[in-house]
């Protein structure tokens, strides 16, 4: 059971942990930094954030495919895409990077405060990982309380 955050910018809107990662990435990763979470809600954001940066690629993909981070021409997190591990570099004026999972932090690790890129994120990862479906409370945290979804659960 997922603890509601109640303070912030997230006060009075009843949304659990995994709700506001999914809805915002950058905000939770920031409150997690700067200790905002506290008592049981601490604990469980740390179990959030740990799943969240090690998140499996779908089972059909698993062993044979990569995700694959665009970089923008200005140094700004553009997409991600799952490809084909052994598929050649990336060609064109932005860069990649390639990683055997998902890391729901790393338009932040490009740049703080990167809106944009973790609104990206989300939209590549609906697309991937829930069918481009709407992310209901329930899907979100079934997926969140799943071991097999993470390296590290």
């Amino acid at each position: 059971m997922w603890t509601e955050v109640s303070f912030g910018k997230w006060r009075d809107k009843g949304k659990t942990l995994p709700q506001v990662l999914v809805a915002d990435p950058d905000w939770f990763f920031w409150a997690l930094d700067e200790g905002a979470f506290k008592g049981a809600l601490a604990t469980q954001a740390q179990k959030l954030a740990r799943r969240a940066r090690a998140i499996k690629l779908p089972s059909a993909l698993a062993g044979t495919h990569c995700v694959q981070h665009g970089i923008s021409h200005d140094g700004k997190y553009a997409h991600f895409d799952l490809i084909e591990s052994e598929r050649g570099p990336h060609r064109g004026s932005s860069t990649e990077v390639r990683r055997s999972t998902l890391n729901m932090e790393f338009p932040r690790g490009i740049k703080q405060y990167d809106k944009l890129g973790c609104k990206q994120l989300m939209r590549c990862s609906k697309h991937h990982w829930f069918e481009g479906k709407p992310l209901s409370k329930a899907k979100v945290e079934a997926f969140f309380d799943d071991d097999a979804n993470f390296e590290n659960p």
